[in-house]
């Protein structure tokens, strides 16, 4: 259990840094809105194009996931957003999103063509869903801190979980049952909505920002380094 003590350290400093950034950077959270109403009329305008409007909404979806990525990157490097990084944002890891876009495309494709009929295909294609969200779950990081080609990407993904998994997941998947419960709140009223909508925009940044600060702490460290930073009071 030597390792509890220095996570849970980790833990508190992300966390806390985290909330601090979100409620200083409270307008940006309203790209949110913005990002699903690009994304929404993408694919519905995509219905009536073919292959030529899945390319486009593929497109449109890595234009927000993007921007998304490089303003939590922006909070995460300088604490701040500002207008000028909003403008910089726009087309932002566009080509890197898009990569990863087409592996999952194309490891989807390949599975279903290898697949045995149904009721084992469908536990294996789930099982081999949750082991690609497992082992690239860092992915969106390591797009804004790692700055890797798609394939050292994915490598660097698989490696970095083989080495923190037990730290980084706990956490994680705190913050994803908090943020996957925020929608069933009863909100009853125009009013009511908004602020469920707003909170939730601004918890899907805290949490982002948390990861950020997270994968910075144990990225290029290890569980005996964390250990004796935490022994030396650091």
């Amino acid at each position: 259990m030597d390792w509890l003590g220095p996570t849970w350290a980790i833990y508190r400093r992300c966390v806390t840094r985290a909330a601090r950034l979100a409620a200083r950077n409270w307008a940006v959270p309203a790209t949110i809105p913005l990002y699903f109403a690009v994304m929404l009329a993408s694919a519905y305008g995509a219905r009536y194009l073919g292959m030529v409007g899945g390319f486009l909404t593929a497109l449109a979806w890595a234009f927000c996931a993007g921007s998304f990525l490089f303003l939590v990157e922006t909070i995460v490097r300088t604490n701040r957003v500002t207008w000028t990084d909003f403008r910089n944002s726009l087309g932002a890891y566009i080509g890197e999103v898009l990569g990863v876009m087409f592996t999952l495309w194309v490891f989807e494709l390949v599975l279903s063509r290898l697949v045995p009929p149904a009721p084992n295909g469908a536990l294996l294609v789930l099982m081999a869903k949750l082991l690609l969200m497992v082992f690239f779950n860092p992915v969106p990081e390591l797009i804004y801190l790692g700055h890797h080609s798609l394939l050292e990407l994915l490598s660097a993904s698989y490696a970095f979980i083989v080495e923190n998994w037990l730290e980084w997941f706990p956490l994680n998947l705190i913050l994803f049952v908090l943020f996957a419960l925020l929608p069933a709140l009863p909100a009853r009223g125009l009013v009511a909505q908004a602020i469920e909508v707003a909170s939730t925009a601004l918890f899907l940044y805290f949490f982002m920002i948390v990861r950020g600060f997270l994968f910075l702490e144990l990225q290029g460290t290890t569980r005996r380094s964390r250990s004796f930073r935490y022994r030396a009071g650091n």
